[in-house]
């Protein structure tokens, strides 16, 4: 999830242990922070923690033993302010708690370990109607923006309750024309039903095109962990690539070796149609003989396999499309992305 969401709750949370009164903003603050506190682990990428691990992104901090922990620590500290231990701890546990249950209900990335240390399986809930929001500066992206709109959208009503003045007073009739309000835009952004997808699209002007091979339902059944042929072999060759290596400074130790691009700096590298489109560190990859034009097999044969990379079903020469598209860690799938997107 992007932070929407989960500022949402702990803004929700503050005014709760408030009673109902608008707290001060560094108290809302804070509880936005317990919030996100689960989320500290992403500095384990950095430090060469891989996602899978028990410590790495959506292990252990997510779990709810952490957030027990974390909640009785808090509510340790709030004697100093002379707030009661168990009110506060029960209020911050709950609040750190919500954010691995939440992460569940995203569509891509790895699942949740819910249950660290007893179990490391990462869960996801059986419904899964929110975006995954890309990692750091991914979130800059048009991709990322859609996602921040369309966590307001779905957080609306929470954001409404936490922010709403004491003052403001609603009647019955606006507050059911607010309700349907939101239901229709929640449905529009959250549904995967294929009505809601044909009324998006008509909307839309949508003009998606998907490869050949590509089937709608094969894309459904898409579960992390799948092997990247077999995906080839549901899907077919995806109409483009975006293929990352890890860098010199941040080796990759299950691989058991040094890429080219990890010496070279050439990390970051987009196909499409099968050759290459651009480069992000230009210079380096020219010093490799890539650059637009290059073949993607001259490249593997360069290079060798990407630790990461991304294969995008869809196109359109429209301004939208429908976004379908898989995301790799070493060969094995580790997102899954269907939404609307725009057209570069």
């Amino acid at each position: 999830m992007a932070t929407v969401g989960h500022v949402a709750v702990g803004l929700a949370a503050a005014r709760a242990y408030n009673d109902g009164r608008q707290p001060r903003w560094p108290v809302a603050a804070a509880w936005s922070a317990l919030a996100l506190l689960p989320d500290a682990d992403v500095i384990g990428f950095p430090l060469g923690i891989h996602y899978e691990a028990a410590w790495g992104h959506r292990g252990a901090t997510h779990s709810l033993t952490f957030a027990l922990a974390a909640g009785l620590i808090v509510g340790l500290a709030a004697r100093w302010f002379k707030r009661p231990l168990a009110r506060t701890a029960a209020f911050a546990s709950l609040t750190i708690g919500s954010h691995g249950l939440l992460d569940t209900f995203t569509d891509g990335g790895l699942g949740c370990a819910l249950l660290w240390p007893f179990d490391l399986t990462r869960y996801f809930a059986p419904w899964r109607p929110i975006t995954v929001a890309p990692i750091g500066l991914g979130m800059l992206s048009v991709y990322g923006a859609i996602v921040v709109v369309a966590e307001c959208v779905l957080f609306a009503p929470l954001l409404f309750v936490a922010l709403r003045p004491v003052t403001l007073r609603l009647k019955p009739t606006a507050i059911g024309a607010l309700t349907g309000l939101w239901l229709v835009a929640a449905w529009l952004f959250a549904s995967t039903d294929p009505v809601r997808d044909r009324v998006v699209a008509f909307v839309l002007r949508d003009k998606t095109v998907f490869t050949e091979a590509f089937s709608e339902e094969a894309f459904r059944t898409i579960a992390n962990g799948t092997s990247d042929e077999e995906i080839r072999r549901l899907l077919g060759t995806p109409y483009g690539q975006g293929w990352f290596y890890q860098s010199a400074a941040q080796p990759d130790e299950r691989a058991g070796e040094t890429a080219a691009a990890s010496l070279r700096e050439c990390r970051s590298i987009r196909f499409e149609k099968g050759v290459v489109l651009m480069v992000r560190e230009i210079d380096a990859c020219r010093a490799l003989g890539i650059q637009p034009g290059t073949s993607i097999d001259d490249v593997s044969r360069r290079l060798g396999s990407p630790s990461e990379s991304c294969w995008v079903y869809s196109w359109s020469p429209g301004w939208v499309f429908r976004m379908r598209m898989v995301c790799f860690d070493h060969a094995k799938v580790d997102a899954v992305v269907a939404g609307w997107a725009l057209s570069e």
